[in-house]
């Protein structure tokens, strides 16, 4: 990309300036920044590094080169990518378990009891950087937050595997399939598929849903077009379907 390039971005403008990221910066940024400058230390190179602010206030972090996509294309959804992503989430809550929130921290989303680590908050495939076939890195901590492992590790198995119901664009597979990918990424990450994992991932579209209305209702241009454009009834369908095929869904993880 050539300097000044403009990136996409769910809620924000995102622009590549040479080899760092110029993004909008949230009250919870200086924690993030801390956070990432952490996982640097503790040898994680699986998400930018933190430059700082520019002259109008924006964040800069470090470009990390590879592929982003909205959802897995076909020939992304392999056992490889997924177990790389799986792998890769294991490693980054792994080391944050050394980090210590500031009482002046500020997070977009509420911390979660336990506080086991600090979740990413949006682990996706529009957050993942792939490269010849594999996850390497992920992208936009905005929505990072401490938290019970199993918190982020759902709603990442929810878009990855996925756990979407058949009117979900993002959608594909059988349940069975579903649930059998979903399984895979578990165990590559290092914890069985199980009812808690499902009752997790409905908890935490429903907390999606109310952080979406709220900030909607704050006067969020962005978040009210997502409403608009149907967002909120797709999770509300999701959270249907994983309730509709629970069982079938825990038939399929007993069989990976």
């Amino acid at each position: 990309m050539t300097e000044g390039n403009e990136l996409r971005g769910g809620v924000n403008v995102v622009r590549r300036v040479g080899d760092a990221v110029h993004r909008p910066a949230t009250a919870a940024a200086p924690a993030i920044h801390r956070l990432l400058r952490h996982l640097r230390d503790q040898g994680f190179e699986g998400a930018p590094e933190p430059l700082g602010f520019d002259a109008e206030g924006r964040e800069v972090l470090s470009y990390v080169p590879g592929d982003v996509h909205e959802a897995l294309p076909p020939d992304l959804r392999t056992p490889e990518l997924l177990t790389s992503a799986a792998v890769l989430l294991r490693r980054l809550h792994d080391a944050t378990t050394g980090f210590a929130p500031a009482p002046e921290d500020r997070w977009l989303l509420p911390p979660r009891s336990p506080a086991e680590v600090v979740c990413h908050g949006d682990t996706a495939p529009y957050n993942c950087v792939v490269r010849e076939g594999r996850a390497v890195a992920f992208i936009d901590f905005d929505a990072a937050h401490p938290g019970p492992r199993v918190w982020d590790l759902a709603y990442a198995v929810y878009r990855f595997a996925p756990l979407h119901a058949p009117t979900n664009p993002d959608s594909y597979g059988t349940v069975a399939e579903q649930g059998r990918r979903a399984a895979l990424f578990c165990r590559a990450y290092g914890r069985p598929a199980d009812a808690e994992l499902l009752d997790a991932a409905a908890e935490r579209l429903r907390a999606l849903i109310a952080f979406m209305r709220a900030e909607a209702e704050r006067g969020s241009a962005a978040f009210q077009a997502h409403i608009a454009e149907g967002h909120v009834d797709l999770y509300e369908t999701d959270i249907a379907y994983l309730a509709a095929h629970r069982a079938d869904l825990l038939s399929a993880f007993a069989e990976e």
